[in-house]
């Protein structure tokens, strides 16, 4: 009635021991990475390049391609159109039912909607001053159709359109 004892040869498994070892260099390059802001290691870093830039190429500040447009729009023409180099648009005006004799105050409902990228502008109304203000709309290259609208509690639609097409 003898106790039969294994010996282990190791006294840990090995493969656990690989496992363990593979996650704390995971670990410590993420550590290192965190802290001097490299790229991780699935993405690989982007090479740099030197590129001379000669004076014809360079421009003062002042002629720097504008980046935001500020459109004041008027309720008088129904279709604004614009060419542009802008990446975003606001739009401003009137509360263009105010102008046609609606009432400011029963405002129900105001939209703004790029129809190239579906993006749903946010509008600030001043009732009091009647008019309104977009926020900065995203353009895509080429036309886009913004719809403006204005919603009056009796049921009335107000609608502007503005074409801007950005080159």
């Amino acid at each position: 009635m003898g106790k039969s004892t294994v010996t282990r040869r190791f006294p840990i498994n090995p493969m656990e021991g690989v496992i363990f070892a593979l996650f704390v260099a995971l670990f410590a390059r993420s550590v290192y990475n965190l802290f001097y802001e490299r790229q991780s290691f699935i993405s690989p870093t982007p090479q740099m390049t030197l590129t001379t830039i000669s004076s014809e190429s360079r421009a003062p500040a002042g002629s720097v391609p504008q980046s935001f447009l500020n459109i004041d729009v008027s309720c008088n023409s129904p279709l604004v159109e614009q060419n542009t180099g802008a990446v975003k648009a606001r739009l401003s005006g009137q509360l263009c039912g105010s102008i046609q004799g609606l009432d400011a105050s029963k405002l129900a409902k105001t939209s703004a909607v790029n129809g190239s990228n579906k993006f749903i502008a946010t509008i600030f109304t001043d009732i009091g001053g009647g008019k309104y203000s977009t926020d900065y709309i995203p353009l895509n290259l080429g036309k886009n159709p913004i719809h403006v609208e204005f919603t009056y509690k009796d049921g009335k639609i107000v609608a502007q359109d503005v074409n801007l097409t950005r080159n």
